[in-house]
């Protein structure tokens, strides 16, 4: 029914996540060995998923078209569900692909050691605004895990690209990514994908 574009361990996990929790079908495809991707995706970003209404990219649309084609029921009001989806996808999400330009395209020095401490600073005041949600919901919509927990989990295993900076995410979000990454659904997908994951040491 679907194809998936993906990259192991990437948001587009999340995805993968969520199709798996529905119980679809889904041909998973390594974006990185389609040789016509950027035809796909013209970002040649993950995910794009292809859909029988046409392929669809970007992480939160595409969350938002199966949320509403498979009836998924959201346990908070519609408003509060895409405050939450925009700060992952939006915010925090960003923080780390600034921490990944300056990892991977920069050489490295001193000030880039400092500029990346900055940067996970300024991504673990992202991680208290969740920690201090978290500690008043069971996840981040309510009681059921939903693809915004997906998502937090994948992005905590990010840090571990950054072993030399600190990223603390709290104990509530550590509760919560524990959780998730321990589900039959997640070892599914880290399983299916080859993924590695695990907690950064500085977590």
């Amino acid at each position: 029914m679907y194809t998936l574009y993906s990259m192991s361990g990437s948001c587009s996990s999340a995805i993968h996540a969520l199709l798996v929790s529905l119980d679809v079908p889904v041909t998973l495809v390594d974006h990185q060995e389609v040789e016509n991707y950027r035809q796909i995706n013209p970002t040649g970003q993950v995910p794009a998923l292809d859909t029988p209404d046409g392929v669809l990219t970007e992480g939160a649309a595409i969350c938002l078209y199966l949320i509403e084609k498979h009836n998924i029921h959201l346990e908070c009001d519609e408003i509060t569900f895409h405050r939450q989806m925009m700060f992952n996808y939006a915010t925090l999400h960003p923080a780390y692909s600034k921490m990944f330009t300056v990892h991977f395209a920069m050489e490295p020095s001193n000030e880039n050691t400092q500029l990346m401490t900055l940067l996970a600073s300024k991504t673990a005041e992202l991680w208290e605004i969740l920690d201090q949600r978290l500690a008043q919901h069971d996840f981040l919509l309510g009681k059921q895990v939903s693809v915004l927990d997906y998502l937090l989990t994948l992005y905590a295993n990010w840090g571990n690209t950054f072993p030399y900076v600190t990223i603390p995410l709290g104990e509530n979000v550590l509760r919560v990514i524990r959780h998730v990454a321990d589900l039959p659904t997640f070892k599914k997908v880290a399983a299916k994908e080859k993924m590695r994951f695990s907690l950064p040491s500085a977590a």
